[in-house]
């Protein structure tokens, strides 16, 4: 397996493989703009997107941003094929940024806060709205 930046050369297979692998009804989507194209080739191009490549197809992908204001890293969204879900897939890509701590917002309602309990990631804050989740390792 490949883990490296997303190269402008793979947006169109990353745009399918989001397409393919968000589900718009899943709790955790919490803005339409993680399902729109536009942004996803934007953060290819800005260097913000991590994307994993077994026999020349994206089995994993993230986008991210640098925040210089709070030294940190926000993963903005990700997906993992099926056939590699449950492989620690997303936690050897974020290993790749890990130089500073990475936080990742979720609904407080979702149901899919119990993905980031269960994989390891530890609750800094919440509120009426988010539960912000740490991934420091």
């Amino acid at each position: 397996m490949q883990i490296a930046l997303a190269d402008t050369t793979y947006a169109p297979q990353i745009v399918s493989f989001f397409k393919n692998n968000l589900d718009c009804n899943n709790s955790g989507i919490y803005s339409k703009e993680f399902l729109c194209p536009l942004g996803i080739k934007a953060a290819i191009r800005r260097k913000q997107m991590i994307v994993g490549i077994v026999d020349g197809q994206v089995v994993g992908a993230f986008r991210f941003y640098r925040k210089k204001t709070t030294n940190s890293i926000s993963l903005y969204q990700f997906a993992i094929n099926e056939d590699y879900r449950g492989q620690g897939l997303l936690k050897k890509m974020l290993k790749t940024i890990n130089d500073l701590p990475i936080l990742a917002l979720c609904p407080f309602e979702s149901k899919f806060n119990e993905y980031y309990y269960k994989s390891g990631w530890h609750l800094q804050e919440q509120d009426t709205e988010f539960k912000v989740w740490a991934f420091n390792e």
